[in-house]
């Protein structure tokens, strides 16, 4: 009976000491909060990690593993990319093989680009970092910035304070580095203020939210691509995005895997919005009769080296001629002879 007594009791303060639903404790999400929205392919995370908890750090992402983390430190900041639409981000930590505890949470990225994806399900916010005090981010980052954050980094002198882990150096050069580096590093292509961190050219600490872009998107970049904005502006014709000034819905402001930043391929850029044309048979339609023309797949014959596009024959920007002809084409038949000249 004694016995008895004193087993039950042990096992008592075990699950005291044990709970059942101590795992979960062992990481816990810092940023970005369940059901938020993004806008952009990669998506900062940050965790709490229980000191001693963990060997492994794996972050799986709509089923698909994308990192595996060694913790350090009590807190991990890492990236993701995420997909248009729901994404579902499931993170767990493994101590000696077996699973210590996981959390997941889903992010919605929308685009102005996909129709399907411009509107967020409900439940789905945004939840702007910078809008809020961040007292656990400020332990390890300045989230104030200054004035290096305005002119652009020498980048021999930037880049090897990164790689020689003078955070300091780093830190005096650019506030923004620390949590925002994957932005240069994941991709070819790099839009100039960004690869030289010259981040508050675009985005200002007076806006709301907070390091937001003033909208719309021409009155910024046209202070820099000015000369583009005084010839498209003076055409008899403007592309739809241009005469919005939604630069952004065809080009990223940060980096792209694509040339010109854009988002997508040429052609597959285009017939995003421009569906009934990706067949090609839009090109001769009303003029012979045949199976179609080429959109895509095949060399350019005027510039060489390049592959025929929709912007072989159409400016994605501005014209003078009707349908925003390309090649100073008046006409469409003209249009045709710049290739077809027989």
């Amino acid at each position: 009976m004694i016995f008895r007594k004193l087993f039950y009791t042990a096992v008592l303060v075990l699950l005291f000491v044990f709970p059942a639903d101590s795992s979960k404790n062992v990481i816990a999400l810092n940023y970005p909060v369940d059901r938020t929205v993004m806008d952009f392919d990669l998506m900062g995370v940050s965790i709490s990690v229980a000191q001693d908890s963990a060997d492994v750090i794996i972050v799986v992402v709509n089923g698909q593993e994308q990192l595996r983390i060694i913790p350090d430190s009590k807190f991990e900041c890492f990236s993701v990319h995420l997909k248009y639409g729901e994404n579902r981000i499931d993170i767990k930590a493994e101590k000696a093989g077996h699973q210590a505890g996981s959390i997941g949470f889903s992010v919605f990225r929308r685009s102005d680009l996909e129709s399907a994806y411009t509107k967020p399900p409900d439940g789905f916010q945004k939840d702007f970092f910078h809008s809020k005090d961040r007292v656990v981010c400020s332990e390890c980052h300045e989230l104030m910035p200054n004035d290096a954050d305005r002119k652009p980094v020498n980048l021999v002198t930037f880049n090897k304070a990164v790689s020689s882990g003078d955070r300091k150096a780093v830190a005096m050069a650019s506030t923004c580095y620390s949590c925002h580096g994957k932005i240069t590093s994941s991709y070819p292509y790099v839009h100039g203020p960004t690869s030289v961190w010259s981040c508050l050219s675009c985005h200002s600490s007076e806006s709301d939210p907070k390091y937001g872009v003033v909208k719309p998107d021409t009155s910024i970049c046209f202070n820099c691509h000015v000369e583009q904005g005084k010839d498209w502006r003076a055409k008899k014709y403007i592309h739809g995005p241009v005469n919005t000034g939604k630069c952004a819905i065809c080009h990223s402001p940060h980096a792209s895997y694509y040339p010109f930043n854009l988002f997508k391929p040429v052609w597959d850029l285009c017939v995003t919005c421009h569906e009934k044309n990706a067949s090609g048979r839009h090109i001769i339609a009303g003029y012979v009769y045949g199976d179609s023309h080429p959109t895509k797949g095949v060399p350019d014959s005027i510039r060489k080296g390049k592959e025929l596009t929709c912007a072989s024959c159409h400016n994605p920007h501005a014209s003078d001629s009707p349908r925003l002809w390309a090649l100073s084409a008046g006409s469409a038949f003209a249009l045709c002879q710049k290739c077809h000249q027989k």
